[in-house]
């Protein structure tokens, strides 16, 4: 597997991993906090929960950005000069909803997440009060309100990250087909295999 498959690939395993933390937050993270006995162990799991979705979706945000970014520069340097008459288009396309998803991401984790966790520690040393009931579900509902929103953008990112392939695809086949011609119009064997077609007919 050459270095270009295997960057492509962890790009594909960051995507498929962030997607898949997305849904963990909705479907496992959140209905699990919600069956807790009380209301101080439903913010204990809560906030055990989110000090690994924090940080990992953050980071499998970075991975897919530089793995990303290193694509690019291959695929430039693939394309040269047809590199923004093809992909152009969609590649800005993906690169404004890319950023999109890291700003909500970012308001996901560190606006909303993390402050639940955060306010604990402040009402613990006496500086303040902790959140109400009302103020944490407020918080909830407007994590799960972004985290589907994400949900949604990521799918479209990876619809046009498909046209930006298959854009790229067609350029290579369009390439390879007139070089190929070239070499067999120089070659002394198609002379002589054209010939042969030619008595044989």
């Amino acid at each position: 597997m050459s270095e270009s498959e295997i960057l492509v690939w962890v790009h594909i395993l960051a995507w498929a991993a962030y997607f898949g933390g997305q849904f963990a937050v909705v479907y496992m993270l959140i209905p699990a906090a919600e069956r807790a006995p009380d209301e101080a162990h439903r913010r204990a799991s809560l906030i055990a929960g989110f000090k690994f979705y924090n940080p990992f979706s953050l980071g499998m945000m970075l991975v897919i950005v530089i793995t990303g970014a290193m694509r690019l520069t291959d695929l430039k340097a693939e394309m040269k000069f047809d590199y923004f008459a093809k992909i152009g288009e969609p590649l800005a396309l993906k690169l404004g909803l890319a950023f999109l998803i890291i700003f909500l991401q970012t308001y996901i984790c560190l606006g909303l997440a993390f402050r639940i966790g955060r306010q604990e520690e402040i009402a613990e040393h006496g500086d303040g009060e902790p959140f109400t009931i009302d103020q944490v579900n407020s918080i909830l509902a407007r994590i799960r309100a972004m985290v589907w929103v994400t949900i949604v953008l990521t799918a479209v990112t990876v619809l046009v990250s498909l046209t930006i392939v298959r854009r790229a695809t067609v350029d290579a086949e369009v390439r390879t087909r007139p070089a190929r011609a070239a070499l067999l119009a120089d070659s002394p064997v198609e002379p002589a295999a054209r010939a042969r077609r030619v008595s044989n007919g």
